[in-house]
């Protein structure tokens, strides 16, 4: 289990008509036209350029980053399939969210906690620094700390989701057209598993409690994993031998989306592909997971109020 994170609600708000309704009046292309509309505006204001990266003063190189990824992604794993043989579960994600709740927390932590021993990875890939350099740095002694304060990464983290949530509905949309004029099959409702069980079971303890976790942990253990240590090292690494912001940031979005296959619904990944763009770009563009942490946050609560508070 690598984490859950809300799906883009698009499943829900932008699917194609269902049976009941009627065929000749066909969907409704306001996500479309509002989605273009923010593009525009993205690509016309120029913030889509990131010409210098306001990087933490804290240098660690991209093997030690990748593998302080790929490890927390092992240990998260091991520890549901622990907690899953602990509790005698089933590996169902359809499952009651009260057997799902437990196991997701048990892998959020696990993951958090192996992404805080990134100094031991550190040493062990990169055993050329000495052991105290994987600590925090004073302010400008390894490189000069351009970032953005906090609070101002976090409001271009809403700024940021008010471009790319319609996006990324406008996306959705017309991949679910795609998906229904291919299966011939209307996409379903609630894009994401967990979702669809929330709304299923209906408000009870177990689901309040599962819809607030989801809110908050996705959001930062996901940051911390793919946009701190996987797009970060990949930033690093210079990849496509250009060091182009956007090619770590692409990169580490497509294995972010493939991370979910299985957890989506096939037509939303291509607008959680764009929700994922955006949160690299806020990372990138302030330097601070801040930024892409209040993003996927703001979301993540959004998304649960439109699919789940409560159909």
């Amino acid at each position: 289990m690598v984490g859950f994170v809300a799906a883009p609600a698009a499943g829900r708000v932008a699917a194609a008509p269902t049976a009941g309704d009627s065929v000749a009046s066909g969907p409704s292309w306001i996500p479309v036209i509002v989605g273009g509309l923010a593009a525009a505006v993205f690509a016309g204001s120029g913030w889509w350029r990131i010409r210098r990266v306001p990087v933490r003063p804290w240098r660690f190189g991209p093997g030690t980053g990748l593998a302080t990824f790929a490890l927390a992604v092992l240990v998260g794993a091991i520890a549901a399939s622990v907690a899953e043989a602990v509790m005698g579960a089933e590996p169902d994600p359809s499952g009651p969210v009260s057997m799902l709740l437990p196991i997701m927390l048990v892998a959020w932590v696990a993951q958090l906690a192996t992404a805080a021993c990134l100094p031991w990875v550190r040493g062990f890939v990169e055993p050329d620094h000495h052991s105290g350099d994987g600590r925090m740095p004073r302010r400008g002694s390894v490189c000069p700390d351009r970032r953005r304060p906090r609070w101002a990464a976090g409001v271009l983290g809403v700024v940021g989701l008010a471009l790319f949530w319609p996006m990324t509905l406008a996306v959705a949309m017309i991949a679910g057209l795609l998906w229904q004029s291919l299966t011939g099959h209307a996409p379903s409702e609630i894009a994401h598993t967990v979702l669809a069980q929330l709304a299923a079971e209906g408000p009870t303890a177990a689901t309040i409690a599962t819809s607030a976790a989801l809110v908050v942990l996705p959001a930062i253990v996901e940051e911390v994993l793919y946009r701190g240590l996987l797009q970060e090292s990949f930033r690093r690494a210079k990849l496509f031998s250009s060091g182009n912001p956007w090619h770590s940031i692409v990169l580490a979005s497509l294995i972010f989306t493939a991370m979910h296959v299985g957890a989506v619904e096939p037509h939303a990944l291509a607008g959680l592909f764009v929700l994922s763009l955006g949160f690299g770009w806020a990372y990138a563009r302030t330097g601070r997971l801040t930024a892409s942490i209040t993003m996927h946050m703001a979301f993540n609560a959004g998304n649960i109020l439109l699919a789940v508070f409560w159909v």
